[in-house]
This record gives structure tokens, C-alpha cells and sequence, in this order.
């Protein structure tokens, strides 16, 4: 495999630039598709293309933030704490709380 020069890596991130533009945007038409189609048609819900959504947003974001605290680990000026652990925590506290509050209506309910 050759090397890429700096042209080469620009157009290779470009176009997975696209790539996930085009697959995000498939997927939100997808989500809102399915939700049209829930409400009106009383058709069962499928929540396939909301959860590729999320994973694929939240690891983008994750990703992102991981390679900036790389970036900037040696650096005493940007010294800040670990944000990526942070939101990790935060997100599966907040995963856990929405389907515990979701199991506990839906027993209920049932």
C-alpha cells in the first residue's frame, strides 16, 4: 500500500465526510419514517435505525473527543479534566435512568 500525501488524505476525508453525512441523513429519514408510519398506521415500531443513529453520533462524538485529549495531553497550558471519561458516565447513567423509568411504566401499565 502507497503512502498518502497530504492531497490524497484530504480528498480520503472528504469523502468520508460525505459518507457519514449521507448515512446520517438515511437514518434520521429512516427514524422518521418508522415514526410517521407508528403514528398513522399503527404499524409496530422498530427502533433498528434510531439505535444505528445514536451509536453512530455517540461515537463520533466520543471519538472526537478522545483524539483532542490526545492532542493536547503533554500540554500544561490546556490542562483540563478527563472530559470523554465524564461524558461516558454521564451518557450510561443516563441510558440506565431512561429504561428503568421506561420497564417501570410499561410493568405498570401492562
Amino acid at each position: 500500500m502507497k503512502r498518502m500525501d497530504e492531497m490524497d488524505r484530504n480528498i480520503q476525508l472528504r469523502s468520508e465526510e460525505w459518507g457519514y453525512r449521507a448515512a446520517l441523513l438515511t437514518l434520521s429519514a429512516w427514524t422518521l419514517f418508522n415514526c410517521y408510519q407508528t403514528l398513522v398506521n399503527d404499524v409496530k415500531h422498530n427502533p433498528l435505525p434510531s439505535l444505528i443513529l445514536c451509536f453512530a453520533v455517540c461515537l463520533q462524538s466520543f471519538s472526537q473527543m478522545a483524539m483532542k485529549q490526545k492532542m493536547v495531553a503533554g500540554d500544561e497550558e490546556y490542562r483540563e479534566p478527563n472530559k470523554l471519561l465524564r461524558t461516558i458516565i454521564s451518557s450510561i447513567v443516563a441510558v440506565v435512568l431512561i429504561l428503568s423509568v421506561a420497564t417501570y411504566l410499561t410493568v405498570r401499565m401492562s
